[in-house]
């Protein structure tokens, strides 16, 4: 006689996807806000240059710079999925290119989904866990590109960046403030839940259900990161993919005769990198050429950068957004990962495995 067959768990539930004309106007809004930022910088900035002329060995070599800049950037994930389940650094390190592809090319940041997404279809970590390791990096990465901006602004600059500076401590301040309230999460993984409960989840009962079960995933997967050697790795690998990304704008800078300095290269990357925390178009069209021309107008003249600038700023954008989606149409091809979960913002059901037949039944 066959035992009686088990229920089997349903997966956990993930957020709702929008629908297509919500997904729609998402896109018409983004892209009108692309078309915005493009006609404010003209005057300053082509984004198109008339001559595209650069020494010969400029694009090869920063081509080359970029290597480093994308292992280090995948890389650094794996040191901190780790203790939340098996994952194959292989296997992460792919996942992690194709979610920085969607995070490239889908506008409002609606990219920031895809790792942990795509990640359900390679290992048992579930979106709302690895939620919490995106969190993490995203609140390291501002805090470094906030001391760098004040490091490199240090020296002197050529325009007046009070409102800058002010705008940069604002920022530093809601990171260190997230880092704080992440930090209570992973101490005390259900009290953000209580919280919840107690106050959404008495007005809105069916959000504040949503909210308690997402916080308390996220919780979990901050109670579990690593400590100690695991976690220095991941911040030396992070201030390595920083150092290469300033190396490599600085290489390129003076393959298309831009005088600029390291240090001025640390405050471009700084400046463009804040500008790039604002929701924007695909693809960040206008929000990044915006930063760039924000940094560039610390540290070199106007006429300058409506030149040789804007044949840097052209070359920048088209290699970094070429290799990011290049590499993550690779990654995302070899582990034949679905697509279509990123565009749902919804993960794909797995399947049960088929239960172990009786023993009668052998």
């Amino acid at each position: 006689m066959s035992s009686p067959e088990q229920p089997t768990e349903s997966p956990p539930r993930t957020p709702a996807g929008p629908s297509r004309r919500g997904l729609v106007i998402r896109l018409v809004l983004s892209l009108g806000l692309a078309v915005a930022f493009a006609a404010a910088l003209w005057p300053y900035l082509r984004a198109i240059p008339e001559d595209l002329h650069v020494a010969a060995w400029a694009i090869p070599v920063y081509l080359l710079t970029l290597l480093p800049y994308h292992l280090a950037r995948a890389g650094r994930w794996h040191f901190l999925l780790r203790p939340l389940g098996t994952i194959r650094a292989a296997d992460s390190l792919r996942i992690s290119m194709a979610g920085y592809m969607w995070i490239a090319l889908l506008p409002f940041r609606l990219g920031e989904l895809a790792r942990p997404l795509l990640l359900t279809q390679r290992s048992d970590i579930s979106v709302h866990r690895a939620l919490g390791t995106v969190a993490i990096e995203r609140v390291l990465d501002g805090l470094v590109i906030c001391g760098l901006f004040f490091a490199a602004s240090a020296g002197g600059t050529r325009a007046p960046i009070e409102a800058l500076e002010q705008a940069t401590t604002g920022v530093m301040a809601l990171f260190g403030v997230a880092l704080v309230g992440l930090l209570f999460m992973a101490r005390f993984p259900r009290a953000m839940g209580g919280i919840i409960d107690a106050t959404v989840g008495r007005v809105l009962p069916r959000a504040g259900r949503w909210a308690s079960e997402l916080s308390h995933g996220i919780s979990q997967g901050l109670a579990a990161l690593p400590r100690g050697g695991p976690l220095l790795a991941f911040v030396v690998v992070t201030l390595l993919y920083w150092g290469s990304n300033a190396a490599g704008m600085w290489v390129l800078a003076h393959g298309c005769e831009l005088p600029l300095s390291p240090r001025g290269a640390v405050l471009v990357m700084a400046v463009m990198n804040i500008a790039l925390l604002v929701p924007g178009g695909p693809a960040q069209l206008g929000i990044f050429q915006t930063g760039v021309a924000l940094g560039l107008h610390l540290v070199l003249p106007p006429e300058t950068i409506r030149d040789d600038g804007s044949v840097f700023t052209f070359y920048l954008y088209l290699c970094q957004l070429g290799t990011i989606t290049a590499a993550g149409v690779w990654a995302q091809r070899s582990l034949r990962l679905d697509w279509r979960a990123v565009v749902r913002l919804r993960a794909e059901p797995v399947p049960p495995p088929a239960p172990a037949p009786a023993a009668e039944d052998r």
